[in-house]
Parts: structure tokens; C-alpha cells; sequence
């Protein structure tokens, strides 16, 4: 049978990306949320414009500014199970790398262990933000019946692609530890810091968003106040991310401290760390805490290497020992 030469995926989206994808677009944990949200969809949108259930309730203001009473019951499904379900899906994605012994293969080719967790990360967000996008045809619907403002969808769409990263991340982060009660309290140890640490870290854009509320700067506000969402979004992103690369790390130095402990530790103290910064600044610094977390993070898994331009050290291995003469015996006649 002859087959096309263009039915595999393109290579740019890396080894790893595409392994992750061709398994779970086969795994229930895809197809089951995908087929129901369709129909809690569509039975979400009868009951807000047939029975009224949350009628006039469209989406958010801005991004995060989740109001229960001002949320209609489409967000919320569309929440639960693209935010919040799918991601979740990443507490089966490590185990198939550490518990095997994968990895130490894995580490053996030209793969990173920040390329194997990002391209699992990329693969989960992608899927979740693919199921988000088959429900743009309700978003229509509930537009040109329903008269929703533009600006709240958005939102209310950010929000749930933003809630299914940090989610995706701290799911990809639990999965990479041994038995279920570490995996769970690690779990609820970042949901509690992305909770916590990233309400602090998003005091600033709201303080700034409802002073320029009725200025000529109100726009000037917005845009701060989302700037501040995406970089909470991105930096419990990269953490969660630290925490699943952490444990693919094969050894350690005598001088190094474990480096998922030491993600953990600053997971936990992250709300303290952010909220320091915003107490100082009254408020308006907490992105300035966001982004020391994020620097912390980043290098407190780095290998201390030497630089590029000085010379390796002379190998340790004794010198090759001399071969012994050979005389001849006295019955040989010599050779000529």
C-alpha cells in the first residue's frame, strides 16, 4: 500500500513531543473528556438560555477575576475539564520515564532533561488546549444569542488556558516522584504555593488595574495587570517543570544539595518570598518577587562546570609498564 510522505508529524516539535502525543491521543484520559465535554457543553448552554440558569453571566473581567456569581455554567465546564481534568493527565507521564529506568537511555542521546519534560508538558497543554478550541462554535453560539461581550470570553478563555499550564505543570512535577502519597503531597504542596504565592504575586496588576479604572489610563492598568497574570502563569509553569527535571537528574556531586528538595523547599516558601516583595513595595513590586522566584528556581538545579577555555586536567592513569627483554636461551642457536 502506498503511503503518503507527509503522514508523520514534522520534526520541529521534537522526539519526545511526538512520542507523548501519538499515546495519549490513543488514551482514554483524551477521548472520554473530549466526547463529554461536548455534552455537558451543549447541555450547559440549554440551561443558560432555555432554562436561565445563570443567564447574564458571561465570563470574566480579566483574567483570574473568577467571579462564581458572574460566571455563566459554560465556563465552568469548560474550567473543570480543559483547566482542570485533562491536565491532570500528567500524574501518568513520569512514572513511564523514572520507575522503568527509561531515562538513563534517555540521557544517553542527544536529549536534554529539560527537552523530555518540556516536550511532555508541551504535548499535555497542547492537547488541553486543543480540546478548549473545539468549543469555539459555542462561544459563537452563545455570542450572536446571548449578546456576550467579547472581552469577558477572552478572558474567561485566558484563564482557562492559563489554569490548564500551571496545572499541566504541577501534575508533570508529582508524577515524577515514587509512591501515591508523595505524588499527592507534592501536588497539594504547588497547588497551595500556585494559589497562595500566585494571588500575592498578582497584587500589583490588581492594585494598578483598579486605580487607572477611572482614568485615561485605564488601559495602560489592563495591560500591567495581565502582564503580571502571564508571568505567574509562566513561573509556576518553569517550577513545576524544575521539580519533573529534578528528578531525572542520575547523580550528584558531594557538595550538592538534592535538587528536588530544594525545589520543594522554595515551592513552599514561594507566598512568603512574593508576598516580602509585595509587602516592601506596598503592593506594586510583587512581579519583582515573581521574578526573583522564577531566578531561584531556575538555578538551583545547574551543575557547577568549568569554564570553556581552561584546559582539562591531565588524566590520572599510571604509564604503561616497560616490556621485559627477552634473552634467549643457552640450547638457541642465535638467528641471523
Amino acid at each position: 500500500m502506498a503511503t503518503s510522505e507527509h503522514s508523520d508529524l514534522p520534526e520541529r516539535f521534537g522526539p519526545m513531543t511526538i512520542k507523548e502525543l501519538r499515546q495519549s491521543l490513543r488514551r482514554t484520559s483524551f477521548v472520554y473528556p473530549f466526547i463529554c465535554i461536548h455534552i455537558f457543553a451543549t447541555l450547559a448552554i440549554y440551561a443558560e438560555f432555555q432554562l436561565g440558569v445563570g443567564h447574564g453571566g458571561g465570563g470574566v473581567k480579566a483574567v483570574f477575576a473568577w467571579d462564581p456569581d458572574d460566571v455563566s455554567p459554560f465556563w465552568w465546564v469548560a474550567m473543570a475539564v480543559c483547566g482542570v481534568l485533562m491536565p491532570m493527565a500528567g500524574f501518568f507521564l513520569m512514572p513511564q520515564e523514572t520507575e522503568e529506568g527509561n531515562h538513563e537511555l534517555l540521557l544517553l542521546t542527544t536529549l536534554s532533561r529539560w527537552q523530555v519534560v518540556s516536550g511532555k508538558f508541551i504535548m499535555l497543554w497542547g492537547l488541553s488546549a486543543l480540546t478548549f478550541t473545539s468549543l469555539l462554535p459555542y462561544i459563537i453560539i452563545r455570542y450572536f444569542i446571548g449578546g456576550i461581550e467579547w472581552f469577558q470570553e477572552l478572558a474567561s478563555a485566558a484563564s482557562v488556558i492559563g489554569l490548564a499550564a500551571v496545572v499541566a505543570a504541577g501534575a508533570i512535577a508529582a508524577s515524577g516522584f515514587g509512591n501515591l502519597a508523595a505524588r499527592l503531597g507534592v501536588f497539594a504542596l504547588y497547588a497551595f504555593s500556585a494559589l497562595a504565592g500566585g494571588g500575592a504575586g498578582m497584587i500589583g496588576g490588581a492594585v494598578t488595574l483598579n486605580m487607572s479604572k477611572t482614568s485615561g489610563y485605564a488601559w495602560l492598568g489592563n495591560l500591567f495587570y495581565h502582564i503580571s497574570a502571564l508571568c505567574v502563569v509562566a513561573c509556576y509553569a518553569v517550577i513545576g517543570l524544575l521539580v519533573a527535571r529534578s528528578r531525572l537528574r542520575l547523580a550528584t556531586m558531594n557538595f550538592e544539595l538534592k535538587p528536588s528538595a530544594v525545589l520543594l523547599i522554595i515551592l513552599g516558601l514561594a507566598p512568603f518570598i512574593i508576598g516580602m516583595a509585595a509587602a516592601f513595595t506596598c503592593g506594586f513590586g510583587s512581579l519583582a518577587g515573581v521574578l526573583l522566584l522564577t531566578y531561584l528556581a531556575w538555578n538551583s538545579d545547574l551543575t557547577p562546570k568549568a569554564p570553556k577555555w581552561m584546559p582539562p586536567p591531565p588524566p590520572n592513569v599510571p604509564p604503561p609498564m616497560p616490556a621485559p627483554a627477552i634473552t634467549p636461551r643457552a640450547d638457541e642457536e642465535p638467528t641471523r
